[in-house]
């Protein structure tokens, strides 16, 4: 076995909020002494979700167990989840301007992976995406204008239509009520509220020169959204989701807190 040493990329203050919440934990549940200290389990969870390194891995890494290596990870998953913002304090975030940017993404995962015989009746399953065409769960998120995450809904099964999962997530009735525009792509047509989407091509014509130049306007002001899921998906457990699709909401929420923080660490 070789042995080798490696940096990671992330900022030491980050690495101290995340002890600090660990050390928490701990105290709440009266466990003071473990296999690992606070920081190493700090550091064995931000390793996790940079490198979506294996629990294995990780465990030969740390110098314990793969069991204790999950132990720990989920640990420490479920303290930080906690700290995500709720969907009320994420449309307090629309400022002045009362605007926010609406999108869903995939997230592929190993778990479920049997394809569909056919996309009616028992056997099809719920986890595949027949957008995608692979399996995973979709998740719904509400960036500010400029493309900073600042809410994460439930993750559903792959199948689920985007706007759906805004519906069930309760984000349509919560920006209607807040009074916030809500920017969002074609897929979330017919939502009604203060949800605003590009206008509808209608059948067998084309655009005409208004409607053009207003899709392509929504177009620009929607683009800043992307950056959003490219900031969640920078850390690499996302992209190929290994653990139990019941945890994947934690994760994604975990996921979600690390990263503003360490926006908000950048901005400091």
């Amino acid at each position: 076995m070789v042995a080798y040493r490696a940096i990671l990329d992330l900022p030491d203050e980050l690495v101290s909020f995340v002890e600090s919440v660990i050390a928490t934990r701990r105290s709440e549940v009266r466990s003071p002494w473990r296999a690992l200290t606070s920081f190493d389990q700090a550091v064995l969870t931000l390793v996790w979700l940079r490198d979506g390194d294996t629990f294995a891995q990780l465990g030969s890494h740390f110098g314990i167990s793969t069991d204790t290596a999950w132990r720990y990870a989920t640990e420490a998953m479920s303290a930080l989840s906690a700290l995500a913002p709720s969907l009320t304090d994420a449309l307090r975030e629309a400022g002045p301007a009362r605007r926010m940017i609406l999108d869903g993404t995939l997230i592929s995962t190993v778990r479920c992976a049997t394809k569909p015989t056919h996309y009616d009746g028992e056997n099809q399953d719920p986890y595949y995406s027949g957008k995608h065409h692979r399996p995973g769960v979709n998740a719904q998120a509400l960036m500010g204008m400029d493309g900073e995450p600042a809410f994460v809904g439930e993750a559903r099964c792959g199948s689920t239509h985007d706007l759906s999962a805004a519906r069930a997530d309760g984000i349509v009735d919560a920006a209607s009520a807040a009074d916030v525009e809500v920017l969002a792509d074609s897929g979330y047509q017919g939502a009604g509220g203060t949800v605003r989407t590009p206008a509808k091509r209608p059948k067998r014509l084309g655009h005409n020169g208004h409607q053009k130049r207003a899709n392509a306007a929504h177009c620009a002001e929607r683009a800043p959204g992307e950056r959003g899921f490219a900031l969640l998906k920078g850390w690499r457990v996302l992209r190929l989701v290994r653990i139990s699709p019941s945890r994947i909401t934690d994760l994604i929420k975990t996921v979600l807190v690390v990263t503003r923080k360490r926006s908000s660490l950048a901005r400091a």
